[in-house]
């Protein structure tokens, strides 16, 4: 405006000093990672979700449950022996087994842990199984508690009709779904697959 005035006047103004440039530091973001070669944060966050009965799934940056690895088969051994070494009387476990030739990931929640010293089945309200793939997550809670977990130092990780037993070879697992007390079921006939792996963790 001033040099619109008088275009011959010199034209002045006030210059101030720069302004301080202030920096907010920011906490660290925490760091999520999975120990695991079967499972992913998205599957972490699932999994953690059925747990607390939630919803909606949690956020991958919000899963409240560190994943400590217990056992992954191609590092320990498939066979039932080093399973209750290493897992026995441990509660809150998850197992995840890899079908061999597909996408598919099927595993459970025990609760109670696994004890080999007493055999039979054991009560397990909150348990449930599962099936992770690309096309769909199916979700099976326990429909008959009494016969949740089956003990036995003969199997490995076992839930109802569902599970891994050293008579049966060391990568051979079996499902039933006639009678299974998970429902519903995770398939709709009784299979005996192979599996690429198995991982079973402690949740914390």
């Amino acid at each position: 405006m001033a040099k619109f005035v008088s275009p011959n006047r010199p034209v002045t103004s006030t210059i101030l000093l720069p302004r301080k440039k202030l920096t907010t530091q920011l906490p660290p973001r925490k760091s999520i990672s999975i120990p695991s070669s079967i499972i992913n944060l998205e599957h972490a966050a699932k999994i953690s979700s059925w747990i607390d009965r939630c919803s909606t799934t949690y956020d991958i940056t919000e899963i409240p449950y560190e994943f400590k690895m217990l056992l992954r088969g191609s590092r320990d051994g498939f066979d039932d022996k080093t399973f209750h070494k290493l897992c026995d009387n441990i509660p809150d476990l998850i197992v995840v087994a890899k079908v061999e030739n597909s996408n598919e990931i099927l595993g459970g929640y025990n609760p109670l842990g696994w004890d080999s010293t007493v055999p039979g089945y054991r009560v397990a309200l909150c348990s449930f199984i599962f099936s992770l793939n690309i096309e769909k997550y199916i979700l099976s809670r326990v429909n008959g508690p009494t016969s949740a977990i089956y003990y036995s130092q003969d199997c490995g990780p076992h839930f109802f009709y569902f599970g891994h037993s050293d008579a049966w070879g060391s990568k051979i697992w079996y499902y039933r779904s006639k009678g299974n007390h998970f429902q519903p079921p995770l398939r709709n006939e009784d299979i005996a697959f192979l599996i690429d792996g198995y991982e079973v963790f402690k949740i914390c």
